[in-house]
């Protein structure tokens, strides 16, 4: 498949389909608890970069619902009107990916992917991806079929990988992963790694980076930082870099780089 450099969309959108076919692996013992079950609830507030946090450009909430060892998992960006301008969904089955949609209301847009596990050879398997760029017309969707490499995830994962690879990334070492890009039907390597040592409201907090282990997205791509608590829960305190929804540039739409702070009160 060929795929245009120029534009490289939200890197963490995804389509949640459930098929009857589609059997995700099970928690052994019985019923396991997700780690992605919490927080239950959690919001955000997206601010236009360099705006010193004044200028409000998105809203952004995470329910979940946890039946069993599944986690169902909705996020939800919306305008300061409550309008809703894109939605992802998510399933865990315990601790793994099954599936993640994306629906991207402002371009008429969704798209996601499939995680399949091989029963047999725990670690294996394969990611099924289809984008429709055009929800009126069936005919513009863009499939592909890529195997499920080690620590494959979507921006829903970010915050629970970098917590249990904390100690390496406090001694300086870098961590990789994959990150699915459902707009563009494929997973891309990135590069978590200590960025600085900061605070955050009088208390200690480190910054971590997010950038692309290629040469050529990361000239597309800005890297991401995340300022992250130095103690206790190592809870996601701010971020900044590309988010979900798009920001209008005129007639079209592009891809919005912003600062995301949370709200854990």
């Amino acid at each position: 498949m060929k795929h245009r450099m120029k534009a490289f969309p939200g890197i963490f959108a995804a389509w949640f389909v459930l098929g009857a076919a589609f059997v995700a692996d099970k928690a052994a013992g019985g019923e396991t608890r997700s780690q992605y079950e919490q927080p239950k609830l959690r919001a955000a507030t997206i601010y236009e970069a360099n705006s010193d946090k004044k200028h409000i450009l998105y809203k952004f909430t995470r329910t979940v619902t946890q039946s069993g060892p599944v986690a169902k998992v909705l996020r939800e960006f919306s305008y300061p009107d409550d309008k809703v301008a894109a939605r992802e969904r998510i399933v865990y089955d315990g601790d793994n990916l099954v599936a993640y949609e994306l629906e991207e209301l402002q371009i008429n847009a969704r798209g996601g992917v499939k995680v399949w596990r091989d029963r047999k050879t725990p670690g294996k398997g394969h990611l099924t991806f289809d984008y429709v760029t055009d929800t009126n017309s069936s005919s513009k969707t863009n499939s592909n079929t890529e195997s499920l490499r080690l620590d494959t995830l979507v921006g829903d994962m970010t915050s629970v990988f970098v917590v249990s690879h904390w100690d390496d990334l406090m001694k300086g070492k870098a961590v990789k992963c994959r990150l699915i890009a459902a707009a563009r039907t494929e997973t891309f390597g990135f590069t978590f790694e200590k960025h600085a040592e900061s605070t955050w409201q009088g208390k200690p907090a480190v910054v971590i980076k997010l950038s692309p282990s290629s040469f050529i997205i990361n000239a597309l791509v800005n890297p991401l930082y995340f300022t992250m608590e130095k103690d206790g829960e190592h809870r996601v305190l701010q971020c900044d870099g590309r988010t979900t929804p798009k920001i209008k540039a005129g007639n079209k739409w592009k891809d919005l780089d912003a600062v995301t702070v949370f709200d854990w009160d």
